[in-house]
């Protein structure tokens, strides 16, 4: 009951409400802080900067008496003289040292003033060490003196390291933001792009489409109906010219093997003018197409060839070679059949040919085909290029929500609670 009596009346603090403060004028933001860290720095380290001026002077004071000092009179005189050798070079090394004179703000101020520091301690471990003997009070005082400016260049070191993390987190938070904005812009044209090529891809899907449906159209067309007999008789006639191509070739082999034999026997009976004739006929059969006169050559050598199978010279070995080889009309007749099919063949084919090409229904089919191919090159371009955009949005999405988290992270680190930036969602299209 108690417990419940002290928590009903027990004063609750108020939350602390935070700055909030829009993403777009968040520089302005850093901009004023910086102001407010120099500010800051400024204020934490005036007493220092007027206590090492005063330190500084001081310490030429004494390095000046030091000059016009006499020394101790009881010092051994070696030690006297090393002293004396090395007065000079000290005095003048301390005066250089301490004409650099801190100025400006407060970081460069206490930069100068640490160096001076480093190089006045640096001046009495050196040549100083011999002057303790000779100058104990002008060489303490120095020493008391640089233990003074010591401090106080310590006294400002913390200020400045916080000043310098400060502005370091000022820095970072300003990166990020323009990180953030860039990131933005780059998402907004990838965005763009993406719709600029989705409707260049329903355009061409709708070229595509009316293609088609031409296309379709032809179908219906009576000169289609004509341009499909056109085709269905060329493929007789391939067909046609496939069965002549082979009757020829087995005429051919026949034919050859036998003028061959006969013309290795015509040579060897010593007829020179049977097998030059006979090698005539071989090289006409060995032409492409076979040479015109290929009918002519095998008529006139028939009766030579006859005469070498009937003296029994030369024999025929199969069925093929005696049909074509038994009377002088059979071959002749045979190749002279197979070159007029051919020929036929394609007289035919060319003026099939032509009649279709010069259908309208072919030539709008040809220009709709290669329409249609055009297309979907065009087609498969324009998506791999969209991909490449989304694939670049999606990157620049994980980026930004990176980013953000870093930023948002930053500003709890740098301003605690007291500050709070919302971070722009991504505009999705």
């Amino acid at each position: 009951m108690f417990k419940q009596l002290r928590d009903l009346f027990r004063r609750t603090e108020p939350e602390k409400e935070k700055l909030k403060h829009p993403f777009d004028d968040f520089p302005a933001w850093l901009n004023a802080r910086e102001v407010d860290i120099q500010n800051s720095l400024s204020g934490a380290t005036a007493s220092s900067i007027e206590a090492i001026d005063g330190t500084l002077d001081h310490l030429a004071g004494v390095i000046d008496r030091m000059e016009k000092a006499e020394g101790a009179e009881k010092v051994h005189p070696r030690l006297r003289d090393i002293s004396k050798k090395a007065l000079p070079q000290f005095t003048k090394s301390m005066t250089q040292i301490l004409s650099r004179e801190p100025s400006g703000d407060p970081e460069t101020f206490y930069a100068t003033a640490t160096d001076i520091l480093k190089s006045a301690l640096k001046a009495v471990k050196g040549q100083g060490k011999y002057l303790s003997s000779v100058y104990p009070d002008e060489m303490k005082e120095v020493r008391t003196t640089l233990r003074d400016l010591g401090k106080e260049v310590n006294a400002m070191t913390g200020a400045v390291a916080r000043a310098r993390e400060d502005r370091q987190h000022v820095e970072e938070l300003r990166e990020l933001h323009a990180s953030l904005i860039r990131i933005r812009g780059e998402y907004a044209a990838a965005s763009d792009q993406i719709e600029d090529y989705t409707r260049v891809l329903e355009e061409i899907g709708g070229a595509i489409l009316e293609a088609e449906e031409d296309l379709a159209a032809l179908r219906l067309r009576p000169d289609y109906a004509r341009g499909e007999e056109i085709q269905e008789e060329l493929r007789r006639l391939d067909a046609m010219d496939e069965e002549v191509a082979r009757q020829a070739a087995s005429t051919r082999t026949t034919a050859i093997h036998v003028f061959r034999k006969a013309g290795k026997v015509a040579a060897k009976a010593g007829d020179a003018t049977a097998a030059a004739g006979l090698d005539q006929v071989l090289d006409a059969y060995a032409a492409p197409d076979g040479a015109d006169n290929l009918t002519d050559l095998i008529e006139s050598l028939m009766p030579a060839t006859l005469a070498l199978i009937q003296q029994g010279d030369l024999a025929l070995k199969n069925q093929e070679e005696i049909s074509l080889f038994s009377d002088p009309d059979t071959l002749p007749a045979e190749v002279r059949e197979i070159l007029r099919r051919k020929r036929d063949i394609q007289e035919r084919r060319a003026a099939l040919q032509e009649d279709y090409a010069a259908l309208p229904g072919v030539i709008e089919k040809q220009h709709l085909t290669s329409r249609l191919s055009e297309l979907e090159k065009e087609r498969e371009a324009k998506t791999a290029t969209r991909d490449r955009a989304e694939n670049q949005r999606d990157i620049l999405a994980a980026s930004y929500a990176e980013e953000s988290e870093k930023f948002s992270s930053g500003i709890d680190a740098f301003a605690g609670e007291e500050l709070e930036v919302v971070v722009p969602d991504l505009e999705i299209p």
